[in-house]
């Protein structure tokens, strides 16, 4: 049963808002200004006092009406707009639709319900701009409810707000970083562009028996819309993707995709064969490998641990291709925050595979890609929307620029 907030329940916040959390000050940073959006009273308490937490976090204003909100975000003109998605008169997705009419550059959190229709339009709103979204908790507990809340509002907003203030991701360290793998070659880094610095040696080298892997997390919606509707219907490889992404959603972007795209996109399915030119997109929840029955190539989903707090991983997928495909495997490493992937990419790099990643002025947040960039270990650093210009070169000798 989905839990809703209600006006009695604002003594339990008392407690709550003393959460604190271990970030710096920055008495020189410009105040990152915050407008908060949602029909309901106490979901607007609980957003501002996550937010009041974070060092150099302003709350320019509130409002419960969606047609409100709009006029208020075109005059105040706030960093960051945290956005429920249901609500009367205007729902979310019609505010950020009259938004990106305007001239306004707000970033906007969707706080989404978990449903297959808040689903799809949560989606949407990720495709229409949004930068991330939130779920608004299910427990029986309004405490642990509100707690939960909290905490996720707080760490998404420091996130977007380094990124505003500074387009990187936060230095710190990936989940058990292990040493670093030397590969075989010392990795040619090219920055390409849309005439010149096309590496020789990323051309054709997968032909039609490789395999594609993309790993995306926070940005990705958006992100995969500029990259996996221009491969051709002809595309001869397989391509999986892991977008972190809770249950239900992955289903939803894999719908939205395949509306989208000449390839077929779908939700993978356990036991299925992977063919080629088919996009499968790892289920919310489970982590998915590609495995051997005998006879042809499959999906496997699992209810493995999760990796690097995320399950689906990216980690865990690479593993997979590399056993299967060899140094046939060429892997994507796009916008999100985490470490996710490293360990894959010097899988793929020990088996003489490749890894592409996606350029850091492209980037939503500058985490997953950084890691094998910084560690040496990319064959092409590539901005959004050369990616899968690059990934065709990888199976024809054509150029496509």
């Amino acid at each position: 049963m989905q839990w809703k907030a209600e006006l009695s329940d604002v003594w339990i916040l008392k407690s709550l808002f003393q959460t604190s959390f271990p970030w710096r000050n920055n008495p020189v940073a410009e105040p990152f200004k915050v407008f908060i959006v949602d029909d309901s009273l106490i979901f607007r308490q609980i957003v501002r006092q996550a937010c009041v937490c974070i060092p150099n976090v302003e709350i320019v204003g509130s409002s419960g009406d969606g047609r409100q909100a709009i006029q208020k975000i075109q005059e105040l003109q706030p960093d960051l707009v945290t956005l429920d998605l249901e609500m009367p008169v205007f729902s979310g997705l019609e505010v950020l639709k009259a938004i990106d009419k305007t001239k306004c550059h707000s970033k906007f959190i969707m706080l989404s319900s978990v449903t297959q229709a808040g689903a799809k339009e949560t989606i949407e709103c990720l495709n229409a701009g949004a930068l991330d979204f939130i779920l608004k908790p299910q427990g029986s507990s309004r405490e642990e409810n509100m707690q939960k809340l909290i905490k996720e509002i707080s760490a998404r907003v420091k996130l977007i707000q380094d990124h505003v203030h500074h387009h990187v991701e936060p230095t710190k360290q990936p989940v058990s970083k292990p040493a670093a793998v030397v590969p075989s070659s010392s990795p040619k880094v090219v920055m390409a562009s849309p005439v010149d610095n096309v590496c020789p040696s990323n051309l054709g080298w997968l032909s039609d028996q490789g395999v594609v892997g993309i790993g995306v997390s926070t940005g990705g919606p958006a992100s995969l819309k500029q990259v996996i509707p221009h491969f051709p219907r002809d595309f001869p490889v397989p391509i999986l993707i892991v977008q972190h992404m809770p249950p239900i959603f992955t289903k939803s972007l894999a719908q939205n995709l395949n509306q989208q795209s000449p390839l077929e996109v779908k939700e993978a399915e356990q036991g299925e064969k992977v063919c080629k030119g088919v996009v499968y997109i790892a289920p919310g929840g489970l982590q998915m490998r590609v495995a051997n029955d005998g006879v042809h190539k499959v999906i496997e989903l699992t209810e493995d641990p999760p990796e690097n707090s995320c399950r689906p991983a990216v980690d865990y997928l690479f593993r997979s291709l590399v056993k299967e495909y060899g140094s046939k495997t060429l892997g994507v490493i796009m916008t999100g925050m985490g470490s996710d992937g490293f360990l894959g990419a010097q899988a793929i790099r020990k088996a003489h595979g490749k890894v592409f990643v996606q350029d850091q002025e492209t980037c939503v947040v500058y985490g997953m890609p950084r890691f094998p960039t910084e560690a040496g270990i990319v064959d092409a650093i590539l901005p959004l929307h050369q990616i899968s210009q690059a990934v065709q070169r990888a199976t024809t000798q054509e150029c496509f620029v």
